[in-house]
């Protein structure tokens, strides 16, 4: 009998012998000939045929094919080894399908009997590789028609205005319910806490809560244009604002009228600025960089006069005796500078003869300032005292009153004339005398540089790094002490805040950080 024609496939399938197996003539003759040919040949070996594509394509394509076939049935598939069992329709001839991998690339399938190689071995490969063939054209095919379209989110309309469809966006929604939580419980906390706790809680929660929200009304309306999305930002916008009003309608404020307060009360030069505790608004806590701002008024216009304090008894004798300190301290470093620009001299000789006095006032600045930091800490632990001892029974704006003018007058005036009249004057003084003055204008200087610069320059410089690490060490030791009053202010000021007058831990602990100055 003649082979049938198979089915057009995209190349004609070549059947491949195991390696070492000699190539078999195939049965073509027709009738008592073909039969007789059969008889006296050997039986065919395994057929193979190699593809181009993947063992898992090629595997694929093997199930659709036996799944599919009119030839032949499949009993069982294993996707681990990649094999197949199946039986001929026509002769129920048991065979196995192996997909291997290529030699090199591809895949190979091998058309094995389960059991005797029967005579219709090669027939049956034939028509089982032609299907294998037509089911692997046709999954090309599908895929070549079926290749996605790149969309994006923002595409514009184009059919005259109408909507297009948009991707969905989940987490919008989700994020749209989050900040819908969030900022119900901002109004609730900042409605029930801000009393006690003060501005800070606005400002960190309320703001938090608006930031979240408006994002995700930025999402909802930008990202994924979903109604109910913006339902529920647009109220979790309104619930952050409405937070943040309740808050600061909640927290303390100072009366901004004295007439309903008592004489001693209504006699204060100004109001107090908020009954809360305190915050960065009524004064805020010294920057943190180790530069300066320069002076921008002098000394007599920054200090507050001790004629105008208002603390009653021995609140306001402790701060008055602050700003005689202060004064006091500045005086003499002054005078001490003035009597060392006399044991030095106008001349590089008498610079290099009397240098060491330049030393001293050096060090003297550094031992009276901590002398001064630490009647600054005594006698503002006599102002604190007086207050939790005899002011318990004041109101609370009477209290903020006075720790107010202490805040002022300490913390602003005091130390900003300290650093002014030191830092920014007789320092400069200092280095404009010599290191800009005598040491490069006088005569025996520019003498002394045009014969030995190198003895001249290590002169120089010596000069500034001397005045540059006094001055530096000045400065960081004004801070220090600054940020420490600032802190015990503020600490002993929440503790008014809340009536509880038990501060001597506070005192001690600021007492014991301004006389650590000394050495």
């Amino acid at each position: 009998m003649s082979t049938p024609d198979s089915t057009p496939q995209p190349e004609q399938p070549t059947v491949q012998m195991p390696s070492g197996a000699s190539a078999q003539p195939a049965a073509t003759a027709t009738g008592a000939t073909s039969m007789q040919n059969a008889a006296t040949q050997s039986l065919p070996q395994i057929p193979a045929q190699q593809f181009p594509q993947s063992v898992e394509d090629v595997y694929q394509a093997v199930k659709n094919t036996l799944m599919h076939s009119q030839s032949f049935g499949l009993n069982m598939a294993d996707d681990v080894a990649k094999t197949a069992s199946f039986v001929s329709r026509n002769a129920g001839t048991p065979y196995k399908v192996q997909v291997v991998p290529g030699a090199q690339s591809g895949s190979v399938v091998e058309f094995v009997p389960q059991d005797q190689p029967t005579p219709s071995l090669h027939m049956e490969s034939m028509v089982f590789f032609g299907e294998l063939n037509r089911e692997l054209m046709m999954q090309q095919m599908n895929a070549a028609q079926q290749q996605p379209t790149p969309q994006t989110w923002n595409a514009q309309p184009t059919n005259g205005g109408a909507s297009t469809p948009k991707k969905p966006a989940p987490w919008v929604l989700y994020l749209a319910i989050g900040a819908l939580a969030v900022s119900v419980i901002a109004l609730i906390l900042l409605i029930v806490l801000t009393p006690k706790t003060g501005a800070w809680l606005v400002w960190v929660l309320g703001i938090a809560s608006l930031a979240l929200s408006g994002f995700s009304l930025y999402a909802s309306l930008m990202l994924d244009k979903n109604l109910v999305n913006r339902i529920l930002s647009g109220v979790a916008v309104g619930i952050s604002v409405l937070a943040i009003v309740f808050g600061c309608v909640n927290m303390p404020k100072a009366m901004t009228t004295t007439a309903a307060k008592t004489p001693s009360s209504s006699s204060s030069s100004s109001s107090p600025s908020s009954s809360s505790k305190p915050s960065s608004s009524s004064s805020e806590e010294p920057s943190e960089s180790p530069s300066p701002s320069s002076s921008e008024s002098t000394a007599n216009d920054t200090t507050q006069s001790t004629d105008n304090i208002k603390a009653p008894g021995a609140a306001g004798e402790a701060l008055t005796a602050i700003g005689t300190d202060v004064d006091s301290a500045i005086s003499d470093i002054n005078n001490e500078l003035n009597a060392t620009f006399e044991k030095v001299g106008d001349t590089y000789a008498s610079y290099n003869q009397n240098k060491q006095a330049i030393a001293d006032w050096y060090a003297y600045v550094d031992s009276r300032t901590a002398d001064l930091y630490q009647r600054i800490g005594e006698n503002s632990g006599k102002f604190y005292t007086y207050i939790a001892q005899n002011m318990q029974n004041a109101s609370s704006n009477e209290i903020d009153a006075v720790m107010e003018e202490y805040q002022d007058y300490v913390y602003e005036d005091q130390f900003k004339n300290l650093e002014d009249s030191i830092y920014e004057d007789a320092f400069e003084e200092m280095n404009d005398k010599y290191y800009e003055g005598v040491l490069e204008r006088s005569d025996d200087a520019k003498k002394a540089e045009d014969e030995d610069y190198s003895a001249w320059y290590d002169v120089h410089s010596e000069c500034y790094e001397n005045w540059y690490d006094a001055r530096s060490d000045f400065y960081e030791n004004w801070f220090d002490m600054r940020s420490d009053t600032y802190s015990a202010w503020l600490d002993i000021n929440s503790e008014f805040f809340s009536k509880d007058f038990d501060i001597q831990k506070y005192v001690d602990r600021y007492m014991k950080k301004a006389s650590a100055f000394k050495s």
